[in-house]
Protein backbone atom coordinates (compact mmCIF):
# COMPACT_ATOMS: atom_id res chain seq x y z
CA UNK A 1 0.00 0.00 0.00
CA UNK A 2 1.18 3.77 -0.74
CA UNK A 3 1.20 6.38 1.38
CA UNK A 4 -2.40 6.74 3.47
CA UNK A 5 -4.55 10.16 2.44
CA UNK A 6 -6.39 9.57 5.53
CA UNK A 7 -6.44 11.04 9.01
CA UNK A 8 -4.91 9.12 12.04
CA UNK A 9 -8.76 10.19 12.66
CA UNK A 10 -10.37 8.70 9.93
CA UNK A 11 -8.01 5.89 10.68
CA UNK A 12 -9.31 5.22 14.48
CA UNK A 13 -12.74 6.06 12.83
CA UNK A 14 -13.08 3.40 10.35
CA UNK A 15 -11.32 1.17 12.57
CA UNK A 16 -13.85 1.77 15.34
CA UNK A 17 -17.12 1.47 12.96
CA UNK A 18 -16.12 -1.91 11.43
CA UNK A 19 -15.25 -3.34 14.52
CA UNK A 20 -18.98 -3.03 15.16
CA UNK A 21 -20.72 -6.44 14.07
CA UNK A 22 -23.82 -4.44 12.51
CA UNK A 23 -21.78 -1.87 10.47
CA UNK A 24 -19.14 -4.84 9.28
CA UNK A 25 -22.20 -6.78 7.98
CA UNK A 26 -24.19 -4.54 6.25
CA UNK A 27 -21.70 -1.89 4.96
CA UNK A 28 -18.92 -1.17 3.04
CA UNK A 29 -16.71 1.85 2.35
CA UNK A 30 -16.21 2.82 -1.42
CA UNK A 31 -16.27 6.59 -3.38
CA UNK A 32 -13.28 8.61 -3.70
CA UNK A 33 -11.63 8.33 -0.68
CA UNK A 34 -11.76 4.06 -0.66
CA UNK A 35 -10.44 4.47 -4.48
CA UNK A 36 -7.46 6.63 -3.62
CA UNK A 37 -6.73 4.99 -0.32
CA UNK A 38 -6.61 1.32 -1.04
CA UNK A 39 -5.96 1.41 -4.45
CA UNK A 40 -4.69 4.25 -6.31
CA UNK A 41 -3.28 6.68 -3.79
CA UNK A 42 -3.84 9.12 -6.56
CA UNK A 43 -5.77 12.10 -4.63
CA UNK A 44 -6.79 13.30 -1.91
CA UNK A 45 -10.76 12.57 -0.41
CA UNK A 46 -12.10 13.18 2.75
CA UNK A 47 -15.17 12.13 3.28
CA UNK A 48 -16.19 8.47 4.10
CA UNK A 49 -18.76 7.00 2.04
CA UNK A 50 -20.12 3.92 3.45
CA UNK A 51 -23.17 2.24 1.34
CA UNK A 52 -25.45 -0.58 1.97
CA UNK A 53 -27.87 -2.69 -0.02
CA UNK A 54 -30.84 -2.57 2.73
CA UNK A 55 -32.51 0.68 3.74
CA UNK A 56 -30.50 2.84 6.89
CA UNK A 57 -31.45 2.84 9.85
CA UNK A 58 -30.05 6.77 11.18
CA UNK A 59 -31.11 6.08 14.54
CA UNK A 60 -29.06 2.99 14.72
CA UNK A 61 -26.01 4.39 13.29
CA UNK A 62 -26.33 7.31 15.27
CA UNK A 63 -26.29 5.09 18.84
CA UNK A 64 -23.15 3.05 17.28
CA UNK A 65 -21.30 6.62 17.05
CA UNK A 66 -22.47 7.80 20.25
CA UNK A 67 -20.98 4.46 21.71
CA UNK A 68 -17.87 5.34 20.11
CA UNK A 69 -17.57 8.90 21.01
CA UNK A 70 -15.78 8.75 24.03
CA UNK A 71 -12.93 6.34 22.16
CA UNK A 72 -12.51 9.00 19.67
CA UNK A 73 -13.19 12.28 21.94
CA UNK A 74 -15.75 14.08 19.31
CA UNK A 75 -18.06 16.70 20.46
CA UNK A 76 -21.29 16.29 19.18
CA UNK A 77 -22.73 14.77 15.52
CA UNK A 78 -24.72 16.98 13.59
CA UNK A 79 -27.37 14.62 11.59
CA UNK A 80 -28.69 15.72 7.59
CA UNK A 81 -30.70 13.19 5.27
CA UNK A 82 -30.79 14.26 1.40
CA UNK A 83 -33.14 11.12 0.09
CA UNK A 84 -31.22 8.09 0.39
CA UNK A 85 -27.99 9.65 2.25
CA UNK A 86 -27.75 9.89 5.85
CA UNK A 87 -24.91 12.28 6.79
CA UNK A 88 -23.02 12.64 9.88
CA UNK A 89 -20.87 15.40 10.48
CA UNK A 90 -18.37 14.31 13.61
CA UNK A 91 -17.29 17.84 15.72
CA UNK A 92 -14.12 17.50 17.00
CA UNK A 93 -12.63 21.03 18.62
CA UNK A 94 -10.14 21.19 15.54
CA UNK A 95 -12.18 20.00 12.61
CA UNK A 96 -15.49 17.99 11.22
CA UNK A 97 -15.41 14.20 9.76
CA UNK A 98 -18.09 14.08 7.24
CA UNK A 99 -19.11 10.62 7.30
CA UNK A 100 -22.23 9.20 4.88
CA UNK A 101 -24.14 6.52 5.39
CA UNK A 102 -26.47 5.50 2.31
CA UNK A 103 -28.68 2.62 0.84
CA UNK A 104 -27.47 1.93 -2.74
CA UNK A 105 -29.71 -0.55 -3.74
CA UNK A 106 -28.07 -2.38 -6.57
CA UNK A 107 -26.12 -5.62 -5.95
CA UNK A 108 -22.08 -5.51 -6.37
CA UNK A 109 -21.08 -7.10 -9.18
CA UNK A 110 -17.74 -8.54 -7.15
CA UNK A 111 -17.45 -9.19 -3.84
CA UNK A 112 -16.33 -6.51 -1.70
CA UNK A 113 -11.85 -6.77 -0.38
CA UNK A 114 -11.20 -6.74 3.15
CA UNK A 115 -8.54 -4.65 3.86
CA UNK A 116 -7.27 -4.20 7.33
CA UNK A 117 -10.50 -5.33 9.04
CA UNK A 118 -12.48 -2.71 6.13
CA UNK A 119 -14.74 -4.02 4.01
CA UNK A 120 -14.04 -2.01 0.93
CA UNK A 121 -15.66 -1.93 -2.67
CA UNK A 122 -14.42 -3.95 -5.23
CA UNK A 123 -12.06 -1.54 -7.95
CA UNK A 124 -14.67 -3.16 -10.62
CA UNK A 125 -17.13 -2.06 -8.89
CA UNK A 126 -15.85 1.45 -8.20
CA UNK A 127 -15.11 1.47 -12.12
CA UNK A 128 -18.39 0.99 -12.78
CA UNK A 129 -20.11 3.23 -10.55
CA UNK A 130 -18.09 5.94 -12.35
CA UNK A 131 -18.75 4.99 -15.26
CA UNK A 132 -22.31 5.50 -14.42
CA UNK A 133 -22.03 8.84 -12.74
CA UNK A 134 -19.90 10.14 -15.94
CA UNK A 135 -22.65 9.12 -18.57
CA UNK A 136 -25.38 10.76 -16.31
CA UNK A 137 -23.66 13.80 -13.85
CA UNK A 138 -20.06 13.89 -14.19
CA UNK A 139 -17.51 15.72 -12.18
CA UNK A 140 -13.97 16.45 -12.94
CA UNK A 141 -12.67 13.79 -10.22
CA UNK A 142 -14.72 11.13 -11.60
CA UNK A 143 -13.29 11.68 -15.34
CA UNK A 144 -9.66 11.62 -13.41
CA UNK A 145 -10.51 8.22 -11.18
CA UNK A 146 -11.77 6.51 -14.30
CA UNK A 147 -9.06 7.65 -16.67
CA UNK A 148 -6.67 6.03 -13.79
CA UNK A 149 -8.42 3.39 -13.59
CA UNK A 150 -8.57 1.84 -17.24
CA UNK A 151 -5.03 3.26 -17.36
CA UNK A 152 -3.86 0.67 -14.20
CA UNK A 153 -6.28 -2.32 -15.22
CA UNK A 154 -6.38 -1.77 -19.20
CA UNK A 155 -10.48 -1.79 -19.03
CA UNK A 156 -12.42 -1.22 -21.59
CA UNK A 157 -14.67 2.03 -21.29
CA UNK A 158 -17.05 0.42 -23.46
CA UNK A 159 -17.49 -2.36 -21.27
CA UNK A 160 -17.85 -0.53 -18.26
CA UNK A 161 -21.14 0.88 -19.51
CA UNK A 162 -22.54 -2.32 -20.59
CA UNK A 163 -21.98 -3.51 -16.80
CA UNK A 164 -23.33 0.15 -15.95
CA UNK A 165 -26.41 -0.90 -17.62
CA UNK A 166 -26.71 -4.18 -16.02
CA UNK A 167 -25.78 -3.30 -12.58
CA UNK A 168 -28.35 0.23 -12.35
CA UNK A 169 -30.89 -1.40 -14.92
CA UNK A 170 -30.97 1.59 -17.04
CA UNK A 171 -30.39 2.62 -20.51
CA UNK A 172 -28.47 5.41 -21.50
CA UNK A 173 -28.38 7.08 -25.08
CA UNK A 174 -25.18 6.70 -26.76
CA UNK A 175 -25.70 10.44 -28.11
CA UNK A 176 -26.62 11.51 -24.21
CA UNK A 177 -23.14 9.57 -23.71
CA UNK A 178 -21.39 11.16 -26.30
CA UNK A 179 -22.25 14.66 -24.99
CA UNK A 180 -21.30 14.24 -21.02
CA UNK A 181 -17.85 12.76 -22.30
CA UNK A 182 -17.26 16.23 -24.34
CA UNK A 183 -17.88 17.46 -20.52
CA UNK A 184 -14.52 16.61 -19.70
CA UNK A 185 -12.84 19.76 -21.02
CA UNK A 186 -15.81 21.95 -19.38
CA UNK A 187 -15.54 20.99 -15.65
CA UNK A 188 -13.18 22.24 -13.73
CA UNK A 189 -13.88 21.51 -10.23
CA UNK A 190 -10.33 19.72 -10.07
CA UNK A 191 -9.57 17.53 -6.83
CA UNK A 192 -5.81 18.14 -4.80
CA UNK A 193 -3.82 15.62 -6.42
CA UNK A 194 -1.37 13.58 -5.30
CA UNK A 195 0.27 12.39 -8.19
CA UNK A 196 1.24 14.65 -11.29
CA UNK A 197 -1.03 14.53 -14.05
CA UNK A 198 -1.48 16.90 -16.64
CA UNK A 199 -5.29 17.60 -17.19
CA UNK A 200 -5.08 17.56 -21.00
CA UNK A 201 -3.81 13.91 -20.39
CA UNK A 202 -7.46 12.87 -19.14
CA UNK A 203 -9.11 15.57 -21.31
CA UNK A 204 -7.85 13.95 -24.60
CA UNK A 205 -8.52 10.45 -23.41
CA UNK A 206 -12.32 11.09 -23.17
CA UNK A 207 -12.33 13.39 -25.92
CA UNK A 208 -10.97 10.37 -27.92
CA UNK A 209 -14.03 8.21 -26.30
CA UNK A 210 -16.33 10.46 -27.33
CA UNK A 211 -15.35 10.44 -30.85
CA UNK A 212 -14.74 6.54 -30.93
CA UNK A 213 -18.67 6.56 -29.43
CA UNK A 214 -19.84 8.69 -32.52
CA UNK A 215 -18.09 7.00 -35.24
CA UNK A 216 -20.29 3.93 -33.77
CA UNK A 217 -23.34 6.01 -33.26
CA UNK A 218 -23.24 6.94 -37.21
CA UNK A 219 -21.39 4.51 -39.04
Amino acid sequence: MGKTILTKRQQQLLTLLFADSYIKKHFYLTGGTALSEYYLHHRLSEDLDLFSSEEVDPKGVEIILKKIKKKINFKKIVYQNHFNRNLFFLHFNDEILKTEFTYYPFEQIEKPNNMENIKIDSLFDIAVNKADTIITNPRSRDFIDLYLIINLKKWQFNKLIKDARIKFDKYVDPLQITEQLLQATKVKDYPRMIIPLENKKWQNFWLNEARKLKDQIFK
